[in-house]
């Protein structure tokens, strides 16, 4: 399994694993998702690709200059249930091993942020994550309910490497001109390992009214490691 996960990573970036969650399992967390839904912290912020401040002079060239979209509501770590399959997984020590034996890392701790641990987030109609590169060089992320209509995870893989940016590709690939776009399934109970840091990804808009609902998961290479104050109200609207 560990050689399966390595090979996929190194193939196309990407690693999933249908049925890690039984169905019990994904219909009690989707249900522990809505019935939070009022408690969730709602984000809706234009930016670009690399999440930095755009040029006051757009250029089309410039993949900085490119503004882009993504709107959901998340729920925090320290809303969830005690009993749920969410913390249980998460908490798992066995699981934390599996995951820094198949990145490679020696070390691999969870996140000790008391909201950004691991999260469930809820795309509702006109939600999307525009496309972006990631400043963390993987995630980790649980299926639980793909919308009916939308909300395809997509990227491309190593549009950029850490000695070129590739802008032209980058700009190819936001005007829908560049081609290998990759298309993740999104059977619930997935879980899935993504390196997002040289590959450019987005979640397509949500359509009707059937909510996507994911979970994030965090873990680091350094114990303890946790968001900044500015980046807990960013994301959950609190710090803690």
């Amino acid at each position: 399994m560990i050689a399966f996960c390595r090979a996929s990573l190194a193939f196309e970036g990407a690693c999933q694993l249908p049925g890690f969650l039984r169905p019990d399992a994904v219909r009690q967390l989707v249900a522990e998702a809505l019935a939070k839904r009022d408690a969730a912290f709602r984000t809706d912020a234009k930016h670009n690709v690399y999440f930095e401040n755009v040029p006051e002079a757009a250029d089309s060239a410039d993949p900085r200059s490119q503004l882009l979209h993504s709107s959901k509501s998340a729920i925090a770590w320290d809303l969830v249930d005690a009993e749920s399959p969410l913390r249980i997984a998460y908490e798992w020590d066995a699981l934390t091993e599996f995951m820094g034996r198949v990145l490679g890392e020696s070390d691999l701790y969870r996140y000790a942020d008391p909201l950004g641990a691991a999260s469930l987030m809820i795309f509702d109609e006109g939600d999307e994550l525009g496309w972006h590169f990631d400043r963390s060089p993987f995630a980790v992320t649980l299926m639980l309910q793909p919308s009916a209509d939308g909300g395809a995870y997509e990227y491309h893989y190593r549009l950029r490497t850490g000695e070129d940016e590739n802008a032209d590709g980058v700009v190819a690939a936001l005007r829908g001109e560049h081609p290998g776009r990759i298309t993740l399934p999104n059977e619930p109970g997935t879980l899935s390992l993504f390196r997002g840091q040289h590959s450019l990804h987005r979640v397509t808009p949500v359509l009707g009214d059937h909510p996507r609902i994911n979970a994030v998961l965090a873990y680091s290479p350094k114990p303890g490691d946790k968001l900044n104050t500015l980046t807990q109200e960013l994301f959950y609207g609190r710090s803690a």
